[in-house]
């Protein structure tokens, strides 16, 4: 005998769906903000042509990574996010000279004839500060007190008053924002003449989310 318990297991089991999502909003319009108390950045990667560098372009490319990501704090975490997308829509420009626009559209027809074994990348990187105020509480302002006493007690006075605690908790998390603001700035300038490195606004954010989300709930 079948019992329904056993067929709405697997989705009580899987709980609500917003609680699988850790954004909650976003700060301003580049910087989103998560249930965890985090901060974070989008941004996008055109990716470096490695099939046109030779061995020591290559390796040159590797350290100018390795010394970028070396800047990141502990406090700092990068998270990859990469699509593959199969049969590419092929750009090619128009031209007046007849003869570079039969070539462009011979190349472009024989590109469009081989679209099944072509693909294009999308590649992102996700920026994010671990929020300093989510230890704020009596016993790290109490802590901290010896060492900075003027925020210790700035703090010690939030924690006893709802009022102030939301003014404090709004000084951290623009503090957070800055200091993401000077990471994304970092690597942008260290590898702005390596590839492009574009910051996403809340718009591009949404609609990856939901991409996201889309593709997990394909599988």
């Amino acid at each position: 005998m079948l019992k329904a318990e056993h067929i709405t297991k697997d989705w009580k089991e899987a709980g609500s769906f917003p609680a699988q999502i850790n954004l909650y909003g976003f700060w301003d319009e580049h910087a989103f903000f998560t249930k965890s108390g985090d901060l974070g950045s989008l941004l996008k990667i055109g990716g470096i042509d490695y099939e046109s560098l030779d061995r020591a372009g290559r390796d040159y490319a590797v350290k100018r990574l390795e010394a970028t990501f070396r800047s990141l704090d502990e406090k700092c975490r990068l998270y990859q996010i990469f699509f593959k997308h199969n049969r590419p829509t092929i750009p090619h420009a128009e031209y007046e000279n007849p003869l570079v626009r039969a070539t462009a559209e011979q190349r472009a027809g024989f590109l469009e004839a081989r679209a099944g074994h072509l693909y294009s990348i999308e590649i992102y990187w996700v920026v994010m500060i671990d929020g300093s105020y989510a230890r704020t509480g009596l016993l790290h302002a109490l802590a901290t007190l010896p060492k900075k006493p003027r925020s210790s007690v700035g703090e010690i006075r939030a924690l006893l008053s709802s009022n102030q605690e939301r003014t404090l908790l709004y000084e951290q998390i623009e503090r957070d924002r800055l200091r993401l603001q000077q990471k994304v700035q970092s690597l942008s300038e260290q590898l702005n003449d390596l590839m492009t490195v574009t910051l996403s606004t809340t718009t591009i954010i949404i609609g990856l989310l939901v991409l996201i989300l889309l593709i997990v709930a394909l599988k």
